[in-house]
Formats: C-alpha cells, structure tokens, sequence
C-alpha cells in the first residue's frame, strides 16, 4: 500500500502539470498577415497565382486558429496600411507569421517587396515605390513568440530584364546590382523564413490554382502535430519532386523548442484525453501519429488497460467463488434428482416392453399388407406385358402388310417410269434418226418385255407419291422429279421433293452438253450394276436390185450404265465411314473428291441431317472449294464426264445380250444399315420414323420397328 501511493501522487502531479500547460496553450495567441498580388499595372508583370495562393493559405490559416489579415493585389498604400496594422496585431502576440506571393527583387542585398502600382526605373523606385523586407521583419519583432515568414515570391520578374537591358544599352540610370533571387535574411532568434526557392533563384509560378511551394504547403499544413521544422522539410521535398529538382525551397529556423502550426491535434486530445475507452485513444493515434500527445495518449492507454486488467481479475475471482458455491448446490441438486430419476426409470422400462409389444404387432400387420400389395402389383405388371406383346405383334402384322403394299407401289412406279421411258425414247429417236450414238435407242428399247398390267392406284395420294419419291430416291432423275413435284397430291411430302430436286440440279449443271440430252433415259432405264440392251433383230433381207446400190446399215448401240467402278467402291466405303461417325471436315473432303457422281444426292442428304452449325460449315467448305477447282465454261470437268456409254462393237460379237435388270436402282443395304448404325447412336424418335417410310431394304424394316418401339417408350 505504502508503494502505490507515490506512484498515484506522481500521476497526480503530472496531471496537474498537464492541465496547466493546456490552459496556457488554449490562450495562445496567434496572428497572420497574408499578401497575394497577382493584377499590375503593368500588364507585363501579371501573375495568375498568387491571388488564389493567399486566398488559400489565409483560409488555411484561420482553420488552424489564426488571426489572419488578408490583403490582394494591395498598392503601395494597402500594403503601407495592413502592415500597421498587422504591427499592432503581433504585440506582445505568441506568434507571428507574414506570407507573400507575388513578384520580389533583391537590390544591392536587401529584398523588395512589389506593390501592384511600382513603377520601377531606376535606384529611386526601390526606396520610394518599393517595400521593404525589412519593415516586415521591424513588425514581426514586436511579438513576444514564434515569428514565421514565407516567401513565394522569387518568381521571373520582367522588371529586372528590363533594368539589365537598359544597363546593357549604356542608360546611366541602369542598377547594377538588381538581382531576380531574393537573399538570405539575417538569423535571429526565435524566427523561421521559407523561400520558395533556393537563394538568387527564381521560383516557378505553376500550371495550376497554385503555386508549386503553396501548393505543397496547403498540403502539408492539414497535418496536425507537424512540427514546423519537419512540416517544410516535407514541404521542398514535394516542390523538388513536382519540379524534377528545377526549383528547391529552403528554410531558416531557429526556435529553441517544437512548434506546430497545426494544433487541431491538441483540441481533439483535450476532448478525449480523460476517456476511459481505450479504443478513443487509440483512434486519435492512428489519426494523429506526428502529435505531441501521441505518448500521453499511450500513456493513458496502458493506465486504463492496467485498470481493466485489474478489475477482470476481480470480477474472475468473484466469478470463481460464486461458481464453487454455484457447484454445492449444484451436488446437492443433482444427488436429489438422481433418485428421483431411478424411479422414473423403473416406470419408464416399463412402459418401454409395453410399447414395444404393440409396436412389433403393428409391424407384423404392415409385412402382411405389404405382401399383399407386392402381389397384386406384380399380377398387374403380368398383364400389361401380355397386353404390350399383344400389341406389338398386331403392329408388327400391321407394318409387314404396309411393307408388302409399298413393295407393290414400287412395282407399280416401275413400270409407269418405265413406260414413260420408253415414250420418252421413242421421241427422241422420232426427233434425231441421224445422231449416230443415239440412232438405235429407240429400237433397242422396243426390244423390251412389256410390262405387265399395272396394279389399281392406291386410294390414298400420300402413298402413292410417297412410292414413287422412294423410286426417285433409289434412281434419281431431275426431270421426273420435276413431274412428281408439279403434280403431288400429298403436300407433307414437298419439303422431300424440293431437297431431292435441288441435290439433282447441282449434278446436272455440272454434266458436258451430250450426258445432259440423254441423262434423263439413261438413269431412267438403266440400274446398277449394268444393263445391256440387245439390238432388234434385223428386218428380213429386201431382194436384191442391182441398180441401186445397198444402203449402209446403221450403227448398233447399247444402252448400258457404267458399271460400280472402283472409284464409286471407295466413294461408298469413305460415305459408310463418315455416317457411322460424322465429321464436317471429312465429309466436305469427300464431297470436293468426289469421283462416284451417283452418291452426290446421299452426301447432300447426309449434310442436311447433321445438326445446323455442322452442315452450314460444310456447305462454306464446300462452295469454297469447288470455286476454286470449278472448270471454265468451254471446258467441262473431268469428273462430269466419268459416266459413259458401252458401244455394241465393244462386246464380243458372239455374246449373248444380257437379261434386263430391274429398272430402277434401289438404295443399297449397306447404305441403310449404315444409316441404321448411326440412328441408334443419335436416338432420334422423328428421324427414326422419316427413315422407315423411306426405307427400300426391306430386310432391315424388324429392325427399324423394334428402334422405334424402344424410343416410343412402349
């Protein structure tokens, strides 16, 4: 006990100490003259800044508790008058400051002050137009504190080139000694002087609202608890960085003790010094880190925490006997309850057997209803399969008889192309009897079985339009196409017909001027592998007349297809590849090498089933290329020409003529199971059925059903 009460009398004391060198602080008083001359008389000597430069540190200054008096674009007179004033004012005052900004010579040593109405030509004007530096430093003394001057007045004075010039020309009048710097101002105690700029040089006026040195001076001078000294240390080193080192402020102090120009610090910490919060302390050091009080406050902080510190461990001491007793009684309550709860336990056992006995008869009840249901459910998942098989053979009988009426349209679309095949023929040999190469098709045609009587046409027109859209697809041919599209009776079809026409329409631009006249009779006529026409018999030998001479018979022709040439097998082998695994990049390849013309309608239709970017980067590709590589007009491309007619001289002259072919080529299996493959792969319900009432493979239709059943979800 008898150790804390000298540290309490200490803290006391220091308190005391405190609050008496506050109550002095509080009644300091500070004063300021501000002059800031930018307008001239002489329009030559205008400046933009300083104006703005005092209005800004005159309002500066009166934040940070000065008496200010502000004076701009003062004459001779004002200045003359505010600084009377201002020397009544620094009586006696705790401290003193004088700023100018606007234009200052040095004459012979000493510095001039430049009223806006000096007209300075020569000696004279200095003492009578002038003002002096000195009679700021004569009102400066009459304070009894800190005296502060700030000079931004070194800037380019025109005045002095001038005076320099005249002394150049020889003018008697001229001033040697007139220089553009300021100089040093004599040391005194007690007093700081900052240039803007390092002796005998000139300062920069600035691009901005302010001065470079005002600038960095405002800046500065919002930092509370800056000592002055260190305030304009900071001060030249932003003016040296903003200038690239082209202007350097210097500064003069000699004060025996710390100032602040800045002393908000201390009002905040007079408002908050007795806080018991440490977290109030705590704020105004991370807001004034540079304040005098910085230590007090942490000071006062360590007293508060050793005081909370102490009155936890109190409460913790509190806490820790009220808890032992908490704890008795606790025991006490607990041994009471303990025996109260044996008993409630020997009823709780009891009233458990009871529960569980009903609960284990309800269980059982629920097993046997279970059962029950399980049984019921499978007798009626029982029948629906039956009703599901019967229903599929009744679909399967349904497809096979729709199969066999398609195979008869077919049959039936045979032999009407045929027929009009023939037609077709027999007029163009009634047309051109004198074309060598066509002159015997006519005749050969003739030649053929007739066919037999057609079926009765289907009742339904989709039917009958859809058979002979299957025939076309199997032996394509442009004009039929054109026929079966200009007289369809069943509309859901034409999208079909429109795609198929345009597949054929690029082939037969491309094909030379004799393959486009007899085209259309061969693909009608002539299916794969080939189909050899044998001529007619000749007509009976005429009696012979030796008179006229005999007339040359005429040639022979045949009309066959080209037989699958290995350039049409490696076409159908890179076309079942890309269909099992479809890719625009190989797909466009083998449209552009496309040697097989026959298998160009199924790449058109294989590009059109691929999803809508794939195929539209095919068709760029392709157009591309064939751009590219297109032959001129008069020079038609070779692959154009790959079908070709088989002559009769080129068989032996002893063979047999062949037995007719089917008319019409159907699309081969392999194609469509190719295509199958790929429909089980893509799972598409609608492309499913489109190609099963395309299909021409009958052997393939099971399968097709089964695929579709599966995705019909039955």
């Amino acid at each position: 006990m008898s150790t804390r009460r000298p540290i309490w009398i200490a803290a006391l004391y220091s308190l005391v100490l405190l609050t008496c060198s506050i109550s002095v602080a509080k009644a300091d008083r500070r004063v300021a003259l501000v002059v800031g001359n930018s307008n001239y008389s002489n329009a030559s000597l205008f400046l933009a800044n300083p104006k703005n430069d005092a209005t800004d540190v005159a309002a500066a200054l009166r934040g940070v508790g000065f008496e200010v008096l502000q004076a701009i674009d003062a004459n001779k007179r004002d200045l003359d008058l505010n600084m009377a004033k201002f020397a009544r004012l620094a009586t006696d005052a705790d401290a003193a400051l004088f700023y100018y900004a606007g234009h200052a010579v040095q004459y012979q040593g000493r510095n001039f002050l430049m009223p806006t109405d000096a007209e300075v030509e020569d000696e004279i004007s200095f003492r009578y137009q002038m003002t002096p530096l000195d009679d700021v430093r004569a009102a400066l003394d009459r304070g009894d504190g800190v005296k502060i001057v700030i000079l931004d007045a070194c800037r380019n004075n025109p005045i002095v080139n001038a005076l320099r010039r005249k002394k150049k020309s020889g003018d008697s009048r001229a001033i040697d000694a007139v220089r553009g710097g300021l100089a040093k101002i004599d040391k005194a105690q007690g007093m700081v002087v900052a240039y803007s700029t390092a002796a005998d040089e000139v300062a920069a006026d600035g691009d901005g609202r302010n001065s470079p040195f005002t600038s960095a001076f405002l800046k500065r001078l919002k930092e509370p608890g800056l000592e002055i000294e260190q305030l304009f240390r900071r001060v030249a080193a932003d003016v040296n960085a903003q200038t690239g080192g082209r202007q350097r402020p210097e500064t003069y102090v000699s004060l025996l003790s710390n100032y602040y120009l800045n002393q908000t610090d201390r009002i905040a910490f007079d408002k908050i010094k007795d806080s018991p919060d440490p977290a109030v302390l705590q704020d105004f050091i991370a807001k004034f880190s540079t304040s005098s009080y910085v230590p007090e406050a942490q000071n006062r902080i360590q007293r508060i925490e050793a005081a909370i510190r102490e009155r936890q461990n109190q409460e913790a001491r509190q806490r820790e006997a009220a808890r032992l007793a908490e704890e008795q009684r606790k025991a006490e309550r607990e041994a009471a309850l303990r025996k109260l709860a044996e008993q409630e336990e020997a009823l709780r056992k009891q009233e458990t057997l009871r529960a569980q006995a009903a609960a284990e008869k309800v269980r059982k009840e629920r097993e046997a209803a279970q059962a029950q249901e399980e049984q019921r459910l499978r007798l009626v998942a029982e029948k629906e399969r039956k009703e599901r098989e019967a229903a599929k053979a009744q679909e399967e009988q349904r497809v096979k008889l729709a199969a066999e009426r398609e195979r008869k349209l077919r049959e039936e679309a045979l032999q009407l192309l045929a027929e009009q095949a023939r037609t077709k023929i027999a007029a163009i040999d009634r047309k051109e009897p004198t074309s060598p190469s066509l002159a015997g098709i006519s005749t050969d045609i003739r030649t053929l079985p007739p066919p037999t009587e057609a079926a009765p046409t289907p009742a339904d027109p989709c039917d009958r339009d859809g058979a002979m859209l299957a025939q076309l697809r199997s032996n394509p041919s442009i004009e039929a196409v054109t026929e079966l599209e200009r007289s369809l009776s069943c509309e859901k079809l034409r999208a079909q017909i429109l795609r198929l026409r345009e597949s054929l329409s690029a082939v037969a631009n491309a094909a030379p001027a004799i393959a486009a006249q007899i085209k259309p009779v061969v693909e009608k006529i002539a299916p794969p592998p080939a189909l050899v026409i044998a001529p007619p018999p000749p007509p009976p030998a005429a009696p012979k007349q030796e008179a006229a001479p005999k007339p040359p018979e005429p040639q022979k022709v045949a009309v066959a297809t080209v037989a699958p040439a290995p350039e049409c097998k490696k076409d159908e082998a890179r076309l079942a590849k890309i269909r099992a695994n479809p890719s625009h990049a190989d797909l466009a390849a083998l449209e552009r090498d496309l040697g097989c013309e026959r298998l160009r309608p199924q790449i058109v239709r294989l590009r059109e089933s691929l999803p809508k970017e794939i195929a539209k980067e095919i068709a760029k590709e392709t157009a591309k290329e064939t751009a590219k590589d297109a032959p001129q007009p008069d020079q038609p491309s070779a692959a154009a020409n790959a079908p070709t007619l088989q002559s009769a001289q080129s068989a032996p002259s002893g063979a047999k003529p062949a037995q007719p072919a089917p008319i019409v080529q159907v699309r081969s299996c392999d194609e469509e199971r190719a295509t199958l493959a790929k429909l089980r792969a893509s799972q598409s319900r609608e492309d499913v059925v489109r190609f099963e009432r395309e299909l021409a493979c009958e052997q393939l239709r099971p399968q097709v059903i089964r695929l579709r059943e599966s995705l019909s979800g039955g």
